[in-house]
């Protein structure tokens, strides 16, 4: 599951919402909440995320986690199209192993990359304001 299915499904828990009433809330039929809820479908836009913040009417703490779960959750072109070779084969490598990942995997990941950049360096990943030194060729 996605940390946006995750953090829906908590959230209507909380506020004891049960699915048909937060799609009629949102205009949306009950089925596509409970494909959100089970990862089978990802937000399209942050204009259902302004939706159910609203619906719900949600405090800025659980705003802010939605958002940020939606952020999390979104769909990832990588690697970006300038991106060197070694970057294709790294990805192609770890995409083979997401699903043999453990916990304990993901915290090892997790813990790396926050020691080598910040969320604000990821989202500039493949844009004019990545730096040049972060697109040189890395042998594999």
């Amino acid at each position: 599951m996605s940390p946006f299915s995750v953090a829906l499904r908590q959230l209507r828990a909380e506020y004891d919402v049960a699915q048909g009433e937060l799609a009629n809330r949102l205009g949306l039929r009950q089925s596509y909440i409970s494909q959100l809820e089970r990862g089978a479908k990802l937000p399209k836009d942050k204009g259902l995320v302004r939706k159910i913040v609203q619906a719900l009417h949600l405090h800025p703490q659980e705003e802010a986690s939605l958002w940020q779960a939606f952020q999390a959750s979104r769909k990832f072109d990588f690697p970006p199209s300038d991106a060197p070779a070694a970057a294709y084969r790294y990805f192609a490598k770890l995409s083979d192993a997401l699903p043999r990942l453990s916990s304990a995997d993901f915290n090892v990941l997790s813990t790396f990359l926050d020691s080598v950049g910040d969320d604000d360096a990821m989202s500039k990943v493949g844009t004019s304001e990545s730096t040049p030194e972060s697109q040189a060729e890395v042998p594999m």
